[in-house]
């Protein structure tokens, strides 16, 4: 049932306390905007070689506050506290389909050991889901 205020609607629209199916299709667009030419990249690769587990963890750690942070004051505003389990949902989605995107495309270019050296494949993933789930977010709020 439409509320006949036209003020509720917006804001009620503004919400976005459920992820929809456009919503999804959404973040996979917006993921796979940048997932694409960093999963390609040979620097990820070797990143995803070099890097120590602790800064991987820092990057996914920063990644997930600038997420949820953006989600939660853009789409929440003055409403934080009522939707802040809806919003981490969002957050959660927009990281696992990220990191889905890009773990794709890594398999896609042969980069993706995930039965030899699981370590180095979910590091590659880790890194790729940067740029991704930043383009993901932002297209994700999008109206």
């Amino acid at each position: 049932m439409k509320s006949k205020n036209p003020i509720l609607e917006y804001t009620a629209g503004k919400l976005k306390p459920r992820l929809t199916v456009a919503d999804t299709l959404k973040i996979l667009v917006g993921a796979s905007m940048l997932a694409i030419p960093t999963a390609l990249t040979e620097e990820v690769w070797n990143l995803g070689k070099e890097l120590s587990w602790g800064n991987i963890t820092v990057m996914l750690v920063v990644e997930y506050v600038i997420i949820a942070a953006f989600i939660i004051l853009e789409s929440y505003k003055d409403h934080q506290t009522v939707y802040l389990r809806e919003g981490t949902k969002r957050v959660v989605a927009i990281l696992l389909l990220s990191g889905g995107i890009v773990g794709l495309f890594l398999a896609l270019a042969g980069q993706m050991p995930l039965l030899t050296d699981t370590s180095v494949a979910f590091k590659r993933v880790i890194i790729g889901m940067l740029p991704a789930s930043m383009s993901a977010t932002v297209l994700d709020s999008l109206e």
